[in-house]
């Protein structure tokens, strides 16, 4: 059997399996050849050997041969512990190809398999799963009905796709709450803006949000836009690389350089047996911003290419990481083709920060760790009962508008329905509601502790 290993068409990158992203496939080549069977291999092969005859000779129902031996051969794979290496078949091999041509209807989620179950990596923004209020760590445990424990990565991953204006129905498994949640979703077509700016007058600060590390222009963009801070001679610049799950390497590297004095580890990649593949450094160029204070704001949807950053940065002592600990995934997967049309992707990297620390299974762990607002176990049971029963949407229809009018008045509603909820989360959610079906601010300062913090950080120092 020939295999044939795929290299990428432009640059050195990450993959990450973007719901909502264009996946490219690059340039097929021959690869080694099959080594000879180890004396190990042979023994438990011919054990293969004899129990699927004995499955085709005496089991009571006719069985799918073509089923068997996927399963025996996905089995193989989800037995390395690695939930991003997988087996395409057929059908699977072809839908990635025609991913790679052309757009979706998504839902604009990253997910993976972890532990035995489907598990959100992030929401990104601007899309239905964003606005349903999807959270990173999330489980998906339904779809449409059906139970994602039964499904492989592949299979869930195709159910959430499908035709635009479409709807979908999941069940949510959410850390604390009691009860699965249910949302319904319409499926959209997924366009990603990558890179947002904003200037906070107030406090002489300068915000960028990037959503995604993709884009043939966004490094430029990212470059411009920090340089152009750097000129107004800004008391700080922040990162928001929240609900971020990564992208190409190199966009990575060069935003870490943009940073960094001459010369200095970004992050290095090991392959097998930890062998050190690639360095990559930062260079010396004439236009850097090495003075100006930086704060990155990460939370558990900052994964691959965004941790690379963050790392880096962090490391070097160049920012000050704010927020929560982020996914942990370092690692970097290769599509081979095999034979029968179809397709294996192995993970065959790892990544590591300046200081030598794998970020994959692990993160980065933030300099000041700063929750978001969100309720307590007390507060979701209420808060359940108060969506339920459409208390919320309700008072708002009645008394539309977000106000210390408004706030007082909901207050006092769900007290008398014996729903005590604190001042913080009435006013998290009664501007959610006012602002629900309109395009989501690139900021709201009132509502983000996170970002709160990096403001006090910058001003303060």
């Amino acid at each position: 059997m020939t295999v044939f290993r795929v290299k990428m068409k432009t640059k050195e990158r990450i993959f990450w399996m973007f719901l909502s992203s264009v996946l490219t496939i690059g340039l097929f080549y021959p690869f080694e050849k099959i080594k000879a069977f180890s004396e190990i291999s042979e023994k438990y092969l011919q054990v293969f050997h004899e129990v699927l005859t004995l499955i085709q000779s005496v089991y009571i129902d006719p069985p799918n041969e073509k089923t068997i031996l996927i399963g025996a051969i996905r089995g193989a794979i989800s037995s390395v512990g690695d939930p991003h290496s997988r087996f395409l078949n057929e059908e699977e091999t072809k839908e990635f190809s025609e991913e790679s041509r052309g757009s979706f209807g998504g839902l604009g989620i990253e997910v993976t398999y972890s532990e035995g179950a489907l598990l959100v990596i992030s929401p990104i923004d601007d899309t239905p799963a964003m606005r349903a209020g999807i959270q990173p760590q999330d489980k998906i445990i339904e779809i449409n009905g059906k139970s994602t424990d039964k499904l492989s990565l592949t299979e869930s991953i195709k159910m959430m796709r499908g035709s635009v204006g479409t709807s979908i129905n999941m069940k949510i498994l959410r850390k604390g709450s009691r009860e699965p949640l249910s949302i319904s979703l319409v499926r959209e077509l997924i366009k990603i803006e990558y890179l947002k700016s904003a200037y906070i007058e107030k406090e002489n600060i300068g915000f960028i949000r990037l959503s995604q590390f993709l884009g043939e222009s966004t490094v430029k963009e990212f470059e411009k836009i920090v340089l152009n801070f750097t000129k107004q001679n800004v008391k700080g610049i922040i990162i928001d690389l929240r609900m971020n799950p990564g992208g190409f390497l190199d966009h990575a590297v060069k935003m870490s350089d943009l940073f960094l004095k001459h010369d200095l580890d970004i992050v290095s990649v090991k392959g097998k047996n930890g062998v050190l593949i690639n360095v990559f450094k930062s260079v010396n160029r004439p236009e850097k911003a090495l003075k100006v204070p930086v704060v990155i704001l990460i939370n558990s949807g900052s994964a691959s290419a965004s941790e690379i950053l963050a790392g880096a940065l962090q490391d070097h002592k160049r920012a000050k990481i704010i927020g929560q600990q982020s996914f942990g995934k370092g690692s970097v997967q290769e599509y081979y083709k095999i034979s029968n049309k179809t397709m294996i992707a192995l993970t065959t990297q790892k990544y590591y920060t300046p200081s030598g620390v794998s970020i994959h299974g692990k993160g980065i762990t933030p300099d000041l760790v700063v929750a978001p607002i969100s309720p307590d176990e007390d507060e979701r049971f209420y808060l359940d009962r108060i969506v339920k029963q459409n208390i919320l949407k309700d008072f708002v229809k009645q008394n539309p508008g977000y106000s210390e009018k408004t706030i007082k008045l909901f207050k006092e509603t769900i007290a008398k329905k014996g729903y005590p909820l604190s001042d913080r989360i009435v006013r998290l959610i009664l501007k959610r509601e006012n602002s629900f079906g309109q395009k989501a601010p690139l900021y709201d300062i009132e509502m983000d502790s996170q970002l709160q913090k990096a403001l006090d950080v910058l001003t303060s120092s």
